[in-house]
């Protein structure tokens, strides 16, 4: 009724305000008559209650020529066809490129904007809402998530659909109040990322994907679980292939016989995060594997690191790019070794590697002169506990008899009775003095193999595990060093 009351608000001002039809029409330019035809078109039909046609009317109206009439009617039209949001959106833009109502208007204007607020809520999304997907209510398009600001919708059943590029669509129906917040928590079929894989060189390469080989080959794309995964690229590329392609580093001639020959291509293997409702991309380079190593190793089982990355344990067998490769070999008691080594297509190169003993180190230096200091420095702090005992007992007795004595003893005079007492006492002061004495001593000595027993030379060596480490006692300091 208040849309009805409005329109008649906005006729009677329209008419009011407008001169007489002669003049009007000289004075008119086109756009201005165009507007004016399709006004009165959509007034006629808003009468006749035809309300979507109204609306059409008076947009083109306003398209030929912005009036708050015609402004006004396109937000009385979209209330009555229960599209509440839209028409509110259109009343606050008339207010705002019209501050200065006619009063009846604006009164009119304001009481239907009170009663579109309590028709149109606000929607909050929760849960999965991928960056960037595209909302739609009620199949149109409403934005890109996130949303800058809370979007309003009327009252109602609504279809609520987010869809992004390469996923599950997600979508539901939800019975939307006005005049309150409406949250509505997304909640996807398949909690998915999407991962893509290109070789840097195009080849057609198969895929393994967490150590799993997938079936599919280069460039692909795929979902995934969210989180951490391994991607690794091999195949063989046949004469075809390898005549479309370049091959790295290689002359004209070596390619035209790596292609008559097909070669094995292989890439490191490369660690890539897919997040939930997010693209990652990953481009790895393969390269020629039509090689192969073995190391072993005396002692065997010690640890292998090819070109600084380790590879394992000897004995060893794998394929590795043409070219030169540095290999490295450490055992615990043995001496490192390092070797170049080069490799040449489809030729396996062996290689054995006899790692040395550490050398056993001459003089003080020795597992057996560590044993005795550790038994001499034990000794030594055992008197020492020993002596401190001795003296911590017999002072105390001494200064319980010294003290019986002083109440018996006035001035210093026992009788003779006590003579006997007076001899304990003086016994116990000198057992406790001795076994200060020898404690102390107990402790210097202690002291002394600990720290002051070093060799000539002043240097210490500890080898352990292939790696040697020398400590130095200098005139202003003490050096580190080592060798590996």
């Amino acid at each position: 009724m208040a849309g009805w009351i409005l329109a008649l608000a906005l006729l009677g001002a329209k008419a009011g305000a407008e001169p007489p039809e002669d003049t009007a029409q000289s004075d008119m330019s086109g756009d201005e008559a165009a507007a004016r035809v399709h006004f009165e078109k959509g007034v006629a039909r808003f009468d006749r209650q035809e309300y979507r046609e109204a609306l059409e009317e008076f947009r083109k109206s306003l398209g030929h020529k912005k009036t708050r009439n015609a402004m006004g009617y396109v937000a009385s039209c979209l209330k009555q066809l229960g599209q509440y949001d839209d028409a509110l959106e259109h009343y606050e833009t008339m207010r705002r490129e019209y501050p200065k109502l006619p009063l009846r208007t604006e009164v009119m204007v304001a009481a239907d904007m009170a009663e579109l607020a309590g028709l149109v809520g606000t929607l909050v999304l929760r849960g999965d809402v991928p960056a960037g997907a595209s909302l739609f209510i009620d199949d149109r398009f409403r934005g890109r998530l996130p949303l800058d600001e809370p979007l309003r919708l009327s009252a109602g059943s609504r279809a609520v659909r987010v869809e992004k590029e390469g996923f599950t669509p997600i979508a539901r129906t939800v019975e939307f109040q006005g005049g309150r917040e409406n949250v509505v928590e997304l909640v996807a079929k398949s909690r998915k990322g999407l991962l893509r894989v290109s070789e840097r060189h195009n080849w057609p390469l198969e895929i393994e994907i967490d150590g799993k080989a997938t079936g599919a080959v280069t460039p692909w794309e795929g979902l995934l679980d969210p989180g951490e995964h391994t991607v690794r690229l091999r195949g063989f590329l046949n004469e075809e292939a390898l005549l479309a392609c370049e091959v790295p580093g290689a002359t004209p001639g070596e390619k035209r016989e790596a292609a008559r020959q097909g070669a094995k291509m292989e890439s490191g293997v490369e660690t890539v995060s897919v997040r939930l409702y997010e693209v990652a991309e990953v481009v790895l380079g393969a390269e020629d594997q039509d090689a192969s190593l073995k190391v072993e190793s005396a002692p065997t089982g010690a640890r292998l690191w090819i070109d600084g990355k380790e590879a394992g344990q000897t004995p060893w067998e794998g394929r590795l790019p043409l070219g030169e490769h540095r290999i490295e070999v450490r055992a615990k008691g043995y001496l490192g070794a390092r070797q170049e080594v080069k490799l040449e297509r489809r030729k396996q190169r062996e290689v054995t590697v006899a790692l040395d003993r550490v050398p056993q180190e001459p003089g003080f230096w020795t597992a057996e002169f560590w044993t005795a200091r550790k038994v001499g420095a034990t000794a030594a702090y055992g008197t020492g506990v020993l002596g401190l005992g001795v003296f911590a007992v017999s002072g105390a007795l001494a200064l319980n008899t010294s003290a019986d004595l002083k109440e018996a003893c006035p001035g210093n005079v026992c009788p003779r009775e006590r003579a006997a007492q007076k001899e304990r006492a003086h016994g116990l002061g000198v057992a406790a003095l001795a076994g200060l004495i020898v404690g102390g001593a107990g402790a210097v000595a202690g002291t002394v193999v600990l720290v002051a027993v070093r060799p000539s030379e002043g240097e210490q060596r500890v080898r352990a595990a292939g790696t040697a480490w020398k400590v130095g006692l200098g005139p202003v300091g003490l050096s580190l060093g080592g060798s590996f």
